[in-house]
C-alpha cells in the first residue's frame, strides 16, 4: 500500500510540477502579462499593472527556483517553497498540508536510501503567462515546463492562481479527484 501512495504522490507532484511557472523565454527571463490585471487582493495588493508585472516575476522566479531544487534534499525541506501554495490550494486531491508533508517524507526517503536519487526529474519553467483575473482575483496561468534529464520533453499547461495580499500563488484545479 505504500508504494501505491507513493506512486500517486510522484503522479500529483509531477503535475503539481507542470501546474508552475518561472520567467518567460530560453535564460528565464521572465514576462507576464494580464488582462485584466488583479485588483489587489483581499488583505491588501498591487498599486498597479507595474506591481503586479512584479509580483508575477517573483511568483515565477520564486516557484521555478523551487521546483527546480526538488531533486534535492535542500530543496525538499525548503519551507518558502510551500509559501508559493495558496491556504485554499486543492489539486487532484492534494491538499497544501498533504503537499508539505508529501515534500516531508520523500526528504527523509531520500536521507534513508541516497542523495542522489530524488524522484524529482530537474525541470525549468518559462513562457509564463498570467491573464484574466476575474472579481475574485483568481488567475489563469499558463507556462512550459521542460525536463531535460534523458531526454528534451516540454509540456506545456495551465492552472489557476490566486493574487491575495499582493502575492500569486497557486490554487491548484479546486477539485478533489
Amino acid at each position: 500500500m505504500h508504494s501505491r501512495q507513493r506512486f500517486r504522490f510522484l503522479l500529483a507532484s509531477s503535475l503539481l510540477a507542470v501546474l508552475a511557472a518561472c520567467g518567460g523565454g530560453s535564460d528565464g527571463g521572465g514576462q507576464a502579462f494580464f488582462f485584466p490585471p488583479p485588483t489587489g487582493g483581499a488583505g491588501g495588493g498591487a498599486g498597479g499593472s507595474t506591481d503586479t508585472a512584479q509580483q508575477a516575476a517573483a511568483f515565477a522566479t520564486d516557484y521555478g527556483s523551487g521546483l527546480a531544487a526538488l531533486n534535492s534534499y535542500a530543496g525538499l525541506t525548503n519551507t518558502a517553497f510551500l509559501d508559493n501554495f495558496d491556504d485554499t490550494f486543492l489539486d487532484a486531491g492534494y491538499a497544501k498540508p498533504q503537499v508539505r508533508d508529501a515534500l516531508t517524507q520523500e526528504a527523509a526517503a531520500l536521507l534513508l536510501f541516497s542523495m542522489e536519487l530524488s524522484s524529482f526529474p530537474s525541470v525549468k519553467l518559462s513562457a509564463v503567462t498570467i491573464t484574466g483575473c476575474n472579481a475574485a482575483n483568481v488567475c489563469t496561468l499558463t507556462a512550459t515546463l521542460t525536463n531535460s534529464d534523458v531526454d528534451t520533453t516540454a509540456v506545456t499547461f495551465t492552472t489557476q492562481l490566486s493574487y491575495v495580499g499582493g502575492k500569486f500563488r497557486l490554487l491548484g484545479n479546486q477539485k478533489q479527484a
